[in-house]
């Protein structure tokens, strides 16, 4: 053997040697460091890898058009959505964007991926801890966290959908008292208040309240309500989308305990009209005879609000009329 290569060995043994000791001895994480890792990388170590079905081996690939995936997805899922299909989806939530691909287009493949699961999936249980967890996972874009709320919302109403099996059962009410607090704690949370979920968990409790089923909000609202005063407030923090959904909210799930408040609004001249104009169609369903002046006077003076006003003096003045004998 050539002098040379002896002296490459030679060296190469120690550093061979030492590598296997440093990995026999590398320190392992204690339970306390995992207790401190973030929760998605907590959820990730802990669920089993689980193989992509044949049917969807494509859906995150991203050099296939996101629209080519997503009409993928629906038809394997129209034939066969099984329980790998399903531990697949939820896979594929908690890791995130593959790889190369753009941001708009895997928030349009995980929306796809949670309309499927919300479809599909009859473990509320499962389907309830796996959005919320999407949900209160700072790790996730904040699209994404938005539209978890959407899917939970819309799983505490079963009206407002259908599954391959007929139309959707409600959750009980223990996850429906899950999803309600977590619902509350995302609009209150400071962290989230320049972001778009506070409007939309507010407009998806006022779709909640509107809507035909019997969901119990009312300890929600209750919750709120501190946090709905502070944001109709002058000066308040949060973006004018979030105050603009806030001053829509307490028309709706408070708007006598709101009425004046609603009036200040929707009255000052001053106001920003973003926010006059959901205090004026409050009014409509708050206001007394003494309003319909004042919203009168609204649609006489100011032209950018007058289609609002008109409106409002128009639902409320029907709303006050005795009614026929």
């Amino acid at each position: 053997m050539p002098p040379a290569l002896q002296k490459s060995l030679l060296l190469a043994v120690p550093v061979l040697i030492g590598a296997a000791v440093f990995h026999a001895w590398k320190p392992r994480p204690s339970p306390a460091d995992s207790a401190n890792q973030p929760e998605a990388v907590r959820h990730s170590q802990a669920m089993p890898r689980v193989a992509a079905p044949a049917s969807l081996n494509s859906i995150t690939d991203p050099g296939q058009a996101w629209q080519v995936r997503v009409a993928l997805l629906r038809n394997a899922l129209r034939s066969e959505c099984g329980e790998p299909e399903i531990r697949y989806m939820y896979e594929q939530l908690a890791k995130g964007a593959p790889k190369g691909e753009l941001p708009e287009h895997w928030y349009v493949i995980a929306n796809e991926f949670m309309e499927q699961l919300l479809s599909h999936d009859t473990d509320c249980e499962r389907l309830s801890s796996n959005l919320l967890r999407l949900l209160q996972d700072a790790h996730q874009p904040l699209v994404l966290r938005d539209y978890a709320v959407q899917h939970l919302v819309t799983m505490l109403n079963p009206h407002s959908r259908q599954t391959p099996t007929g139309q959707a059962t409600q959750p009980p009410p223990e996850i429906a008292a899950q999803i309600l607090q977590a619902l509350v704690a995302a609009t209150t949370d400071p962290a989230l208040e320049q972001s778009s979920i506070p409007g939309t968990t507010l407009m998806m409790l006022v779709n909640l309240v509107r809507s035909p089923g019997n969901v119990d909000c009312s300890q929600a609202i209750a919750s709120l309500k501190p946090w709905l005063a502070l944001a109709l407030q002058d000066g308040s923090s949060l973006s004018t989308p979030v105050r603009v959904s806030a001053v829509q909210a307490a028309g709706v799930l408070a708007p006598l305990e709101y009425r004046p408040t609603l009036r200040r609004l929707a009255y000052q001249e001053n106001g920003q009209s973003s926010l006059r104009l959901p205090a004026i169609a409050a009014i409509a369903h708050c206001g007394e005879n003494a309003d319909l002046e004042r919203l009168q006077q609204i649609a006489r003076t100011h032209p950018e609000l007058y289609y609002a006003a008109k409106e409002a003096g128009s639902t409320l003045a029907t709303r006050l009329a005795p009614p026929d004998n």
